[in-house]
């Protein structure tokens, strides 16, 4: 504990920062048991939000006390209520609770308990409880972490240390000064996770601790985080960049993997929570969805243009990708196939490449029309046997022959990552390509976030994406 000297009395240790905003029916509650049993050396510091109800005359029941500060300030928001809590507050330590918190009792003497001298951060659990009667418990480990690089090296491995809330933690007040870390007034949401990542960057020895903080009760069915959100997906996608750039900088002691497999575990599971809203919120749907979209299954090819070759890359599964391919066939019947896939089909008839063959042929495609490749495993060799193929014929054209426009066909899903594979293969190099996406019925750009099967496979084709993607990057930058 902080050693007091006859200096330090009178000295605040904790500043408590409640704004709040029209909450007149339940302000009583949460601010009773902050102050029940307070203890010594902390301040109450209520900033209202230009509340229009009850809740100012409420509040003026509480303006008696030395210890409790209420501010009255117009309408800004909570991050402009709690900026205004921070330019007022005394207490080395600064926390914050919504005005629909409750202090657990006797929580406030067992933290402060806690506070070290070297010690700039302490985490603690929250109870959640909704109107059904229904009770969450998040908690952390009582764990001590030395250095900021020990606590990022936590998350990144277990992502388990509730880094978003500003509701269950203490912050020495002296870091948010010197950087002059404040909420931005700005974010519609996600400004409580913008504060933490600026204070982790500048922060040093983190506790966690296994006390319970605080409980807090659902009680409106829409609330900020349920609301509907202008440009939610956006705002999700900075935030993530702004989260993986926080703890991959602070992490010295994760490697490359570890670091690739957070960050593309962190993206499918932003896109996950953005389509999830998609219900209730109909609106954020047709907003979000051509962007998570494009990141899902690229841009939109241009088959205006004559194509000389379709490749059709095998899967499991692999009838509606040359279903596709004999469709784009109507509007340039000179095309020729390569239908490539060593694999077995589920069909049983023979490898992915010789369904496929027999498929065009069922479909009166002549045999003089489609080149079999059937020794390909995975889509790296799909690319580069296929490329050899090509470069073979092209070596017969003439001298000067124009490029081979090329048609690469595959799961609409798998398209972005048939991309990057493409950087790594050495071919193609007369071709012109363009990528080709065919969708199965579970996964078409309508559909796949309403069913399971589609949800799965695009949530895994968003991970595989980004690892490969970030090791692509790590490579590039080695060579550099």
């Amino acid at each position: 504990m902080i050693n007091q000297s006859s200096s330090d009395r009178g000295k605040i240790t904790l500043s408590i920062i409640i704004p709040t905003y029209n909450c007149d029916q339940y302000v009583r509650e949460c601010l009773d048991s902050v102050l029940h049993g307070i203890p010594d050396r902390t301040e109450l510091i209520v900033v209202d939000d230009g509340s229009d109800d009850s809740t100012k005359v409420i509040l003026s029941e509480y303006d008696n006390s030395d210890r409790t500060k209420i501010i009255y300030s117009s309408h800004k928001g909570s991050s402009g209520a709690r900026n205004t809590g921070i330019d007022n507050a005394r207490g080395e330590f600064i926390t914050f609770l919504d005005c629909d918190d409750c202090i657990k009792e006797g929580f406030l003497h067992k933290g402060l308990d806690l506070i070290q001298d070297k010690t700039d951060l302490y985490i603690f659990g929250i109870e959640r409880y909704f109107l059904s009667g229904e009770k969450q418990l998040w908690s952390v480990p009582d764990r001590t972490f030395p250095t900021i690089s020990d606590f990022a090296d936590e998350y990144i491995r277990t992502r388990k240390l509730l880094i978003y809330s500003n509701c269950n933690k203490f912050y020495r007040r002296r870091i948010i000064e010197e950087h002059h870390i404040r909420f931005d007034e700005s974010l519609s949401f996600g400004e409580d996770r913008l504060f933490n990542y600026h204070f982790l960057q500048n922060a040093g020895e983190v506790v966690s601790s296994s006390l319970t903080m605080l409980s807090y009760l659902q009680r409106n069915e829409v609330s900020q985080s349920t609301a509907y959100v202008p440009d939610y997906f956006k705002t999700v996608i900075d935030l993530h960049k702004e989260k993986i750039n926080c703890f991959c900088s602070l992490s010295k002691g994760t490697d490359i993997d570890e670091k690739i497999d957070f960050m593309a575990y962190d993206l499918s599971r932003e896109v996950e929570q953005a389509v999830d809203r998609f219900v209730t919120h109909p609106e954020e749907k047709k907003e979000n969805l051509p962007y998570i979209n494009r990141l899902v299954f690229g841009n939109t090819p241009n088959l205006e243009k004559p194509l000389d070759y379709l490749l059709v890359l095998g899967s499991n599964n692999c009838e509606y990708r040359i279903k596709r391919a004999l469709e784009i066939r109507e509007s340039h019947p000179d095309v020729r196939f390569i239908v490539s896939g060593g694999n077995p089909h589920k069909s049983g008839i023979g490898t992915e490449a010789e369904f496929m063959a027999d498929y065009l042929k069922k479909n009166g495609v002549p045999i003089t029309d489609f080149i079999l490749e059937n020794r390909a495993l995975n889509t790296y060799q799909n690319l580069t046997f296929s490329s050899n193929i090509l470069e073979s014929i092209d070596n017969d054209r003439p001298e000067g022959s124009p490029p081979f426009r090329v048609g690469i066909i595959t799961g609409g899903f798998h398209l972005p990552r048939t991309r990057l594979i493409m950087e790594t293969v050495k071919g193609f190099s007369n071709a012109q390509i363009e990528y080709i996406p065919a969708y199965g019925p579970n996964t078409t750009p309508d559909n796949w976030f309403l069913n399971s099967v589609g949800r799965s496979v695009v949530f895994s084709e968003i991970y595989k994406l980004a690892s490969m993607k970030k090791h692509l990057d790590y490579k590039r930058s080695i060579r550099q």
